[in-house]
């Protein structure tokens, strides 16, 4: 079997090396990244350790201490009591901000009239400060889950609204026109146009919106919680306990980087075309 090439052609065993040397580049540039991952995770926490040595451990604790107060909660079960109420609060409101996010910017993305009308009102309500608005939401639906959903969405929403609309409007129109043309139904446009051309400006959204949702979570269960994260940072710094009001943040830091490692595989996966446009960055 020959494959013709730019020079010519190559033979099966030319084809067979030259597939086997561009796995092996694959598997080196994994094993480069892994290492690059480990150095970026050990270098902080190496300075975390001298720095906690240093000013004080009453102070800002030390990676050892977490570790071993992460190892108590995981013994008594509030590791997992805390983290799931807060991972549920964060994923519920971030689905639900998603959803009316992207609805909301589809709609407004492709009517732009509606979109001019309406512009400084969702702007006015972007701009009202979430935090403030917590107690309110307390007040309104108590201190369970509802409250911290709400919030989280609230934070969220706007976040992939304005990226849904912008990319709406960056679709190139001849392709919206050539449809139009052909009498195709608005429900094909989105699902065929629309909806692949705005997965790239949907991720991006996502990617905010992740830390977004942990904040909101942790911002309604300070105000009102009797568990979560949140909570345990609250009632850690409350009596002076900094090893676990760290220990609450460091997990909720590793929560963000799972939810984003988790994001990652998913954007390699739908924007798999992307990858030969990266090749200009450096490697």
């Amino acid at each position: 079997m020959n494959v013709e090439g730019n020079g010519g052609s190559l033979s099966a065993a030319d084809e067979f090396e030259f597939e086997r040397g561009r796995r092996r580049e694959q598997q080196q540039r994994a094993r480069r990244l892994r290492l690059d991952q480990l150095v970026a995770a050990l270098v902080p926490l190496a300075l975390w350790q001298l720095a906690a040595q240093w000013i004080g451990k009453k102070w800002i604790s030390s990676p050892v201490d977490v570790a071993g107060r992460i190892w108590m909660m995981m013994m008594d079960g509030s590791l997992v009591l805390h983290t799931w109420e807060t991972f549920k609060e964060a994923m519920l409101g971030l689905l639900i901000g998603v959803v009316f996010g992207v609805v909301g910017g589809i709609v407004l993305g492709l009517w732009r009239r509606l979109s001019d009308a309406v512009d400084p009102v969702v702007m006015g309500f972007y701009s009202l400060p979430r935090v403030s608005l917590a107690p309110l939401f307390i007040i309104w639906l108590g201190i369970g889950l509802l409250a911290k959903v709400t919030l989280v969405a609230s934070m969220v929403v706007f976040v992939v609204l304005f990226n849904v609309r912008e990319g709406v409007r960056s679709i190139d129109r001849e392709i919206i026109d050539s449809f139009r043309s052909m009498n195709a139904p608005r429900s094909a446009l989105i699902r065929h146009v629309i909806i692949p051309s705005l997965m790239p400006w949907l991720m991006t959204a996502i990617r905010i919106g992740i830390g977004m949702s942990l904040v909101g979570a942790v911002v309604g269960e300070l105000i009102g919680a009797s568990k979560g994260l949140g909570w345990y940072v609250s009632h850690s710094s409350g009596i002076y306990d900094m090893t676990g009001a760290i220990t609450a943040l460091f997990i909720l830091m590793v929560l963000a980087m799972l939810f984003n490692g988790v994001l990652a595989i998913v954007e390699r996966r739908v924007l798999h075309w992307r990858r030969s446009n990266d090749s200009w960055m450096v490697g």
